[in-house]
């Protein structure tokens, strides 16, 4: 899962923006994992510096949240990481009948 962490992320933001804990919370429910802060924020971080996403401050009530949108680079780079794990588990499985 570590590998794929931010393709997971990126899928996550395509289907709206959202904020760092909001981004732990989905990944907790759907995958059982509870992410670090020191794991998700250098990766947000990190994808936000390659212009995968985009972060900007909202207040709401007096409290800031970074909101991270995804990007048009980041939806090039989704799709090209979906479909490499499409053809990888692709040959595993022809592998796997060759076996």
């Amino acid at each position: 899962m570590k590998a794929s962490l931010d393709l997971i992320i990126l899928r996550l933001l395509i289907e709206k923006p959202r904020w760092g804990y909001e981004i732990n919370m989905e990944i907790r429910d759907k995958f059982d994992v509870y992410l670090s802060a020191g794991t998700l924020y250098p990766l947000l971080h990190l994808l936000e510096e390659r212009a995968h996403v985009e972060g900007v401050w909202q207040s709401e009530k007096g409290r800031g949240r970074r909101i991270y949108r995804i990007t048009e680079q980041g939806k090039e780079f989704l799709l090209a990481g979906q479909k490499a794990l499409e053809d990888l588990t692709q040959r595993i499985k022809s592998d796997a009948k060759q076996a």
